[in-house]
């Protein structure tokens, strides 16, 4: 397995699932832009909660970032033409949302720390 970040666009919604032990997970299908201008297919499984939640709030055209571990997958398409993608499995997603809340909440907390140190004489 492979420790990865990547980032890309869903292709479709992704989609809450129930497994047959009652445990909640998520799937998704992503695209990714190769360096060389290709595109890297990627399937997204979340398991934990929050990332599960995360990747389910989202819809398809989405920019996502998502940590995981990751596997290469090959495949046949049915031309006969091999593939290669990679399976995800998310332990974090992140959107702009997420990025521009804990934005938010760092420039809150600075400014709290600036008038308490105001306070205090520092």
């Amino acid at each position: 397995m492979l420790s990865v970040l990547i980032e890309g666009t869903l292709t479709a919604d992704p989609v809450a699932r129930t497994g047959a032990k009652g445990h909640a997970f998520t799937t998704a299908q992503m695209r990714i832009a190769g360096e060389d201008g290709e595109t890297v297919w990627c399937s997204v499984i979340a398991f934990s909660a929050s990332a599960a939640e995360s990747l389910a709030t989202l819809a398809s055209g989405d920019t996502v970032a998502i940590a995981g571990s990751a596997a290469l997958h090959h495949w046949q398409k049915q031309g006969g033409e091999h593939r290669v993608g990679l399976r995800v499995t998310a332990a974090r997603v992140m959107t702009v949302y997420d990025a521009g809340q804990r934005r938010k909440a760092a420039r809150a907390r600075k400014v709290t720390q600036g008038a308490q140190d105001d306070r205090e004489g520092r």
